[in-house]
């Protein structure tokens, strides 16, 4: 039995053997397993009866149609793109557009829009065999069992919530709980105490906001954080402010789930999960500042549409543009992107490595360097920062002075209330510049 059909039977054998478990909760309606399977059957016969391209797509504003799309196209063998709700009319079209003219492939699946962190987004499509694959290895990574509750604060069209997520969780029998987008520490610690949560999914932005504290008195077993690297501040503040237990995750959307640190080593995202191997290779065009992650999944691969109308088949190992270190027992520790590399006159700049110096700094909560190219070969190192309070630039200068090489100094610094981020908390560089032309 391939991975797509043992996620649907599970669903039906626990539509038989335990219909009233909640599959799917949300703040505005939840789904039972037995409600799960009848559904998705009536919306699987209607998209067959429909026939059509064999491409749906859905703009995810509640969990539980999520649930349902995802599993009723699982059965038919169509492929679903999912939609930000929050995204903008001509962002969904432009995703359309790509989902729906991709060439034909004998193996649909999941379409997700890409972050756009390093450029503009992109759409990939992971084939259903791969999706139930992966989030039954990310199950079994987490150790969850039948009758958990999983909980997840990104929102529902993004990769950690839906495979992650609602498809790790109905791989193992679990129940999904979603919250609404910006649910604060209050409203948060209810939804943790209410329906008994065992495993929190989040991103190191929200996990430093809810450090402030969480008056639950029921505890989850597990909290994850994934989406960026969770810095040493916020892993204090949180061990000091809630104490749960926090470890780190990486994945990404074209490839899944990559792997789990179930010990809570500081700086670690731990092994990769079954089904997927990592190693790492030295940076191309002789940067020397690290290696990059290298990712090879089994099964069927993904595809990456791009704009221009190709579709790139994402088989064989793969470079993820992530940088990182292997130890021998093959946990993974990242550290930053490649992309972070920035050339200045022949030097090669690290923004990691500057922004971690950044942080250190009492009033600075979060930064982010991007090099401004607009005047050809002069390209300025441009500094962005979010503060508590005042920033006292010329402190944040002389610690800079005395801690980088001059050509690693930033040109120019700009205060900004928040950093343009994505739905998993990710600083989108891409769009840093336009904030001050």
């Amino acid at each position: 039995m391939n991975p797509t059909a043992e996620l649907i039977a599970r669903i039906e054998d626990l539509a038989a053997a335990a219909p009233d478990r909640p599959a799917v909760v949300s703040a505005g309606s939840s789904v039972t397993y037995a409600e799960l399977a009848r559904r998705a059957r009536r919306q699987a016969e209607r998209w067959r009866t429909e026939g059509g391209s064999g491409r749906q797509d859905l703009v995810a504003d509640e969990p539980v149609t999520v649930a349902v799309a995802l599993v009723a196209a699982a059965i038919c063998g169509v492929g679903l793109l999912l939609l930000d709700a929050e995204g903008r009319p001509a962002e969904h079209e432009r995703a359309r557009a790509l989902f729906r003219g991709a060439p034909p492939t004998a193996t649909p699946g999941l379409g997700l829009t890409t972050s756009g962190v390093d450029g503009p987004p992109k759409c990939v499509e992971r084939p259903w065999t791969a999706v139930a694959a992966n989030s039954a290895a990310f199950a079994a990574a987490l150790g969850l069992r039948e009758g958990e509750t999983v909980l997840c604060t990104t929102p529902p069209h993004h990769s950690y919530a839906v495979c992650g997520g609602i498809v790790t969780a109905l791989t193992a029998g679990a129940t999904y709980l979603s919250v609404p987008r910006r649910t604060g520490p209050r409203a948060l610690a209810a939804a943790v105490e209410t329906h008994r949560v065992d495993v929190l999914l989040s991103v190191p932005l929200l996990y430093q906001w809810y450090s402030a504290g969480l008056p639950a008195r029921h505890t989850p077993r597990l909290c994850v954080s994934a989406g960026s690297p969770l810095t040493p501040g916020h892993r204090s503040a949180w061990e000091r402010g809630v104490g749960w237990r926090l470890v780190e995750h990486f994945g990404t959307s074209e490839y899944g789930m990559l792997t789990v640190d179930t010990t809570g080593r500081p700086g670690s995202v731990g092994p990769a999960v079954d089904g997927v191997r990592i190693s790492v290779e030295p940076v191309r065009h002789g940067v020397a500042d690290g290696d990059e992650v290298v990712v090879t999944v089994s099964g069927a691969p993904a595809r990456l549409l791009h704009a221009d109308g190709r579709a790139e088949l994402l088989d064989g190992p793969r470079r993820t543009g992530d940088l990182g270190t292997l130890d021998p027992a093959g946990h993974l520790s990242l550290l930053g992107r490649v992309g972070g590399v920035i050339n200045v006159a022949g030097n090669k700049v690290s923004a990691t490595e500057v922004e971690a110096v950044v942080r250190a700094h009492p009033t600075v909560r979060e930064c982010a360097l991007v090099g401004d190219s607009s005047v050809p070969g002069a390209t300025r190192l441009c500094l962005f920062v979010e503060v508590d309070g005042v920033l006292d630039r010329q402190a944040l200068q002389q610690r800079l002075a005395v801690t980088l090489a001059p050509y690693k100094v930033p040109q120019a610094v700009y205060e900004v209330e928040a950093l343009p981020r994505s739905a998993a908390g990710k600083v989108l560089r891409s769009e840093l510049l336009r904030l001050v032309r």
